[in-house]
């Protein structure tokens, strides 16, 4: 049944967008637009009363009130402005990827600046997330390569970096790369399009946890052995994670943030110790035994 209130103030109070997943389509990003396109080409969501940024909101046919599609006006990473009006459990932001190489993939990371802004958000600040839905997202997108026989994509984690940082509600990135003929790539934003459907209605399902979430540091920007660790480990599952580059510059206290702000309980790091310095890994001990945390060496 669709909402026939106007979302506006009434008696006092703001009526919020009510959903447990969002998925946010960012209007400048012509990757999820091109998500967005096949997936409403597939009659997965139905257009309701509610908008959010002047757009309207499409609920999915299966869990109406539980998985909403909200369009931003705002590049993803610049989009702090969602909880002013959304009440949700998660975000799955579907959006592009950029790298040099141009290379085909599919990837899903938290988002944060460890030290400094390298775009969007804040320094110093970490968005809250959740080491399940990482996971679950992972293997969706694995799934759905091979589904589609997309085998020229591939599939990989990414360390914490970017925006948005602000808000207050667990989220992840979902993304299509690496350049715009990725971008426009029809089957490619299918199998992204459809992982991100499957990892909302996983989280709604509740994935059960049983084993241990980390937060992890060292290593390059697509977290290689991080990676293969949660895939070689069906009880492993990672939150945040710093990459080599930035491990000189973390505080104690950006590192705690981590592990607060993963939504599983997280007491336990993982360090690449091929993807650090022997001073980098010294000092990361030194500060997670300070603030009683405790490592392991992969």
């Amino acid at each position: 049944m669709k909402n026939t209130f106007p979302l506006a103030s009434l008696g006092g109070f703001h009526l919020k967008i009510k959903t447990k997943v969002a998925i946010v389509i960012p209007k400048p990003d012509l990757a999820a637009q091109t998500i967005w396109k096949i997936l409403s080409s597939q009659s997965y969501f139905k257009e309701s009363d509610e908008k959010f940024d002047n757009n309207p909101i499409f609920s999915f046919e299966k869990f109406p009130n539980d998985i909403k599609v909200v369009h931003s006006n705002k590049d993803g990473v610049e989009s702090n402005h969602l909880d002013l009006d959304i009440q949700a459990e998660l975000y799955i932001f579907a959006s592009r990827h950029r790298a040099a190489s141009g290379t085909p993939a599919f990837l899903i990371h938290p988002t944060g600046n460890w030290s400094i802004i390298t775009l969007g958000g804040r320094e110093k600040e970490l968005s809250h997330t959740s080491a399940i839905v990482l996971k679950e997202g992972f293997r969706n997108l694995q799934t759905k390569q091979e589904i589609y026989n997309l085998s020229d994509f591939k599939v990989d984690l990414e360390v914490t970096h970017h925006g948005p940082t602000k808000l207050r509600t667990p989220l992840v990135f979902m993304e299509l790369g690496s350049s715009e003929s990725s971008w426009v790539n029809e089957k490619a934003s299918l199998a992204v399009g459809e992982a991100i459907i499957e990892t909302a209605q996983s989280f709604i399902k509740g994935v059960s946890f049983k084993g241990e979430s980390y937060v992890g540091f060292g290593g390059n920007h697509y977290a290689y052995r991080f990676r293969k660790h949660i895939i070689e480990n069906n009880t492993a599952f990672v939150s945040h994670i710093a990459a080599k580059h930035t491990l000189d510059y973390l505080s104690e206290e950006i590192i705690m943030e981590a592990f607060e702000k993963t939504l599983e309980e997280t007491d336990v790091a993982l360090i690449d110790k091929k993807g650090a310095k022997s001073p980098q890994r010294t000092r990361i001990i030194e500060i997670l035994e300070n603030i009683e945390k405790d490592f392991i060496l992969v």
